[in-house]
């Protein structure tokens, strides 16, 4: 009986132990089918408006014949891939007069007298609605003065163009948040209708490619 018990023990202890052998992961190369992998890079170009004067240009209570200019300006941010930068045109969509529109829905405020984008000039006696570049990152364009402030004496103004037209122009690539800044003034002569008057402009950045 004890021998019989010692040798179940023995062959139950054999019965458990076991071997180990590590074998490597196996690799395979298929070098005579490499991947070929192509893409086409496209211009990108947005472009943010935004400061103060991004959505509403409050000017309150005109007195005709006493210009005012808003006191905040319109910062339009634009970044590109392309080539040869951008161009940034704006416009209001209205040919004889500027968008102000009376509530009557006829009644017009006009454009700005005399400046126009290709040649702005000095506020001086004007009537309308008029805007200016104050400042730029890249280049200011030397027709729209000296002035470096919203509302400075020095800035030159344009009357709103109907359709979209350049306004400013900012050659390298890439660029990224690269801004120009805009101001507005307006002045009525003292014919105007008396009410409330509210209209749109808009700003349009394009690619220039090469």
């Amino acid at each position: 009986m004890n021998r019989f018990m010692t040798l179940l023990v023995i062959v139950l202890f054999v019965g458990i132990s076991f071997n180990l052998k590590i074998i490597p992961n196996a690799k395979a190369t298929d070098a005579t089918h490499p991947i070929t992998m192509t893409t086409s890079v496209i211009e990108y170009i947005l472009l943010d408006v935004s400061g103060p004067a991004a959505d509403t240009v409050a000017f309150g209570n005109l007195t005709p014949g006493t210009p005012i200019c808003y006191n905040t300006g319109t910062v339009a941010t634009v970044s590109t891939n392309a080539g040869n930068g951008y161009t940034l045109g704006i416009h209001d969509s209205h040919a004889a007069s500027s968008s102000l529109a009376h509530t009557d829905t006829t009644t017009h405020i006009p454009k700005m007298t005399n400046g126009t984008i290709g040649t702005p000039v000095a506020w001086g006696t004007n009537y309308g609605v008029g805007t200016s570049m104050y400042a730029a990152t890249t280049t200011k364009e030397g027709t729209w003065g000296t002035g470096t402030t919203v509302c400075d004496a020095n800035n030159l103004y344009a009357a709103i163009p109907e359709t979209a037209t350049t306004a400013h122009t900012a050659a390298g690539a890439p660029m990224t948040n690269d801004t120009s800044s805009w101001s507005y003034k307006i002045d009525v002569q003292n014919t105007q209708k008396i009410g409330d008057y509210s209209g749109t402009m808009t700003f349009t950045a394009t690619a220039v490619l090469s």
